[in-house]
């Protein structure tokens, strides 16, 4: 499919590539109840997740007031301690499910990936360039809440339906546009993550380039999860835009970051890996058959929510379905049938 078509297509990006921690209090405000949707794990190999979720203090479908996120990801650190002898490796509450509720994901044990060593360089944006980074996040907050999610990326960065985020994306492109060497030298040498953050979101919206391309692959192995998180996203919607840039991009490095035990590590690197195998490159699809790969990659695929679609789609074109079936699968949840035609291929 054309990226001109594929970028007009109606889905969830946002909720689907876009996460919003709570503790950001982005979509949330301090006084609202929110309710629990799914709780899904990752990294559980060989622990009983029958134990666990029954030792959880909390359910699916419980609600809980903003205030008590931190009390709910404490609770839930103690709750795995004690059926695992271990601390989950990440307790990440994400908005929103297809019914607006709280998603709940659980690290149970996860690779020590090799990140890049804190920078200690002092590099600063201008009080400007933050500026624009909050106000994009407080329009992105309030376009999930009124479910304009659609997004247009044919230009190699995002560009909201919601109109307040689009006019905030736009200033982003203007000033990444006047300022990619800072960008560049902050988001490779400052050692504030905060800073890291807001330079990793601009520079996707710089013009494409090989320096752009090699500045965000670099950034995603960031030792700020929030760094990696930013740097991963705008190389997705790179790729959206033209599939060549592929090509640039070291896939090793976040096969690698599937096996992380971070959420948005697994969340960023099965997005991008999925745009990745778009030409079915035999080496690739080769490598991702490393049996802790594969193994994180079913998990990620039996989770319910609308973050297991890249893992689905990866592992059918594994199997070899022919992407038009695969997408049906897909959109109709078949998860099971892909991971046997998987099963049937090996």
């Amino acid at each position: 499919m054309a990226p001109e078509g594929r970028a007009q297509k109606l889905m969830k990006h946002l909720l689907f590539l876009i996460t919003i921690l709570l503790a950001t209090s982005v979509v949330f405000g301090q006084e609202k109840s929110v309710r629990i949707g799914e709780i899904e794990f990752f990294g559980s190999a060989g622990i009983n997740l029958r134990k666990v979720r029954a030792a959880l203090p909390f359910h699916e479908g419980d609600e809980f007031r903003f205030e008590a996120s931190d009390e709910i990801k404490n609770a839930a650190r103690r709750s795995v301690r004690q059926v695992t002898n271990n601390a989950p490796t990440d307790v990440a509450l994400v908005c929103c499910d297809d019914q607006g509720s709280v998603m709940i994901f659980v690290g149970l044990s996860g690779r020590n990936i090799r990140y890049n060593p804190t920078p200690k360089g002092h590099e600063r944006l201008s009080p400007d360039a933050v500026n624009l980074y909050q106000q994009s996040m407080k329009a992105l907050g309030e376009a999930t809440r009124k479910g304009m999610v659609t997004e247009d990326r044919s230009e190699g960065y995002a560009l909201s339906a919601y109109p307040p985020l689009r006019d905030a994306q736009l200033a982003m492109r203007a000033y990444a546009l006047r300022h990619e060497p800072l960008l560049r030298r902050v988001l490779a040498s400052s050692s504030d993550a905060g800073q890291r953050n807001v330079a990793a979101e601009l520079l996707g919206y710089a013009r494409r380039s090989g320096s752009q391309i090699n500045a965000l692959a670099r950034a995603s192995l960031d030792s700020d999860s929030g760094v990696r998180n930013n740097a991963t996203r705008a190389l997705v919607v790179l790729t959206w835009s033209d599939p060549k840039i592929a090509n640039q991009i070291p896939a090793q490095n976040f096969i690698e970051m599937l096996l992380s035990g971070t959420w948005t590590d697994l969340n960023k690197a099965s997005a991008l890996i999925s745009d990745l195998t778009n030409g079915r490159n035999p080496k690739l699809l080769a490598r991702l058959r490393q049996p802790q790969v594969l193994e994180r990659l079913i998990e990620i695929a039996r989770w319910r929510t609308g973050h297991a679609r890249p893992a689905r789609v990866i592992l059918g074109r594994m199997a070899g379905i022919e992407e038009t079936r695969l997408q049906e699968l897909v959109a109709d949840g078949k998860v099971e049938a892909i991971i046997a035609a998987l099963e049937d291929k090996r």
